[in-house]
């Protein structure tokens, strides 16, 4: 039965898959790895020099596995040897640990990886900010397995590390006001350094090399993914307060073997009043589905309670009380509220377990891409 329904979709994606070549414009990419107001450990494996990058003067050369202690001292950055003790004073920074020779690691609170670090102040100088200043293509080998297993089919892999690489240039600088491009989190990327790293996802990352999708204005696409589709993805003026893209629209999916294609929650209206307490109408009563877009994904809500009510956005709603996503019917029967629903995510852009049964049926990664990104051009990007 889906090996029927794919056929209909192979037309419109050779139709619409072309290739062309664009000059590189970002080798490397800044991601935030920890905020605190507590003592950072940072290190190399290797011999590497610790640098005041707001006059470029060198602080001190670091030998291989030492470790060193960062706080925060009245806005400045003091750095203490964690084994000697031994303090190398105070700076306005930022400072940077910068490897000597190539392919070294760096560490961060006992994660390690590629490229540098950077710590700087925040605007309330009051925390430290540490940034992972690493090669772009890089940041996509633990990017991928982080997102995906690592065992799926090798198209589905590579489809989603053409998505992530379209996400992060879609979304560079982001966080700028952070002192970054993107969080290391689900708030855009997961990103846990070269512990996530597998042979499998790197070859898809090294196959799929400078790959990348554009809008037909020829801008970056922000490639939006999600877990699973429920049968169905959406469009995001739908979902998001976002303008209409013509290439995050509702497609098809094939998400049938997904472990939440279907699923059920039951909540008690005290437990919903807890976790939507943020609105401020009291003890929860009852919700009235608003509106629902066409692939029956709630696209408002209104939350009844005892000081009043509000309408929200359906995605809003589920993330508030941790639905799995906004498609969703429920029923309410004395005190509970019992939902059922299918899909994982916000349902934008590839579904992941639509792209492995697609995968596993004989697609391509280009005609995954071009499925759940109508319209959408692959672009090889030049990076030498």
């Amino acid at each position: 039965m889906l090996e029927f329904k794919l056929q209909s979709i192979i037309l419109t994606i050779v139709l619409s898959l072309f290739i062309s070549f664009l000059p590189a414009d970002c080798k490397e990419i800044k991601i935030g790895l920890v905020i605190s107001d507590k003592p950072i450990v940072i290190g190399a494996n290797q011999d590497a020099t610790l640098t005041n990058l707001s006059n470029n003067k060198e602080i001190i050369q670091t030998k291989k596995m030492e470790a060193y202690e960062v706080h925060n001292a009245n806005g400045f950055i003091s750095i203490i040897h964690k084994k000697t003790k031994t303090a190398l004073g105070a700076f306005k920074g930022p400072i940077a640990i910068i490897p000597i020779k190539e392919n070294s690691l760096v560490c961060c609170d006992k994660k390690w990886y590629r490229g540098k670090l950077t710590i700087l102040t925040s605007a309330s100088k009051r925390t430290l900010t540490v940034v992972n200043n690493v090669d772009f293509e890089d940041y996509l080998l633990s990017v991928v397995p982080s997102e995906i297993p690592f065992k799926w089919n090798k198209e589905a892999l590579k489809a989603q590390a053409v998505a992530a690489r379209s996400y992060a240039l879609g979304y560079l600088g982001r966080r700028i006001e952070k002192g970054y491009d993107l969080e290391s989190s689900v708030e855009d990327q997961v990103y846990l350094g070269v512990s996530s790293e597998k042979p499998s996802t790197s070859r898809a990352v090294k196959e799929t090399k400078g790959i990348t999708l554009n809008t037909k204005e020829n801008k970056p696409l922000i490639a939006l993914y999600h877990s699973s589709g429920g049968g169905y993805t959406d469009s995001i003026e739908n979902l998001w307060d976002k303008p209409s893209s013509s290439h995050i629209q509702p497609r098809p999916d094939y998400d049938d073997n997904s472990p939440h294609f279907k699923w059920f929650r039951d909540y008690s209206l005290s437990e919903m009043s807890k976790l939507l307490a943020s609105l401020n109408i009291g003890n929860i009563t009852g919700i009235v589905s608003k509106s629902k877009s066409i692939s029956n994904r709630v696209m408002w809500v209104e939350v009844v309670g005892t000081n009043g009510k509000k309408t929200i956005r359906g995605d809003d709603f589920r993330r508030s009380i941790k639905l799995p996503s906004a498609k969703f019917n429920f029923i309410v029967e004395g005190s509970q509220i019992k939902f059922a629903g299918r899909g994982y995510g916000h349902g934008l852009g590839l579904s992941q377990w639509g792209s492995k049964a697609l995968a596993e049926n004989g697609f391509t990664y280009k005609q995954i891409l071009v499925h759940y990104y109508p319209g959408a051009k692959l672009i090889t990007v030049e990076n030498n």
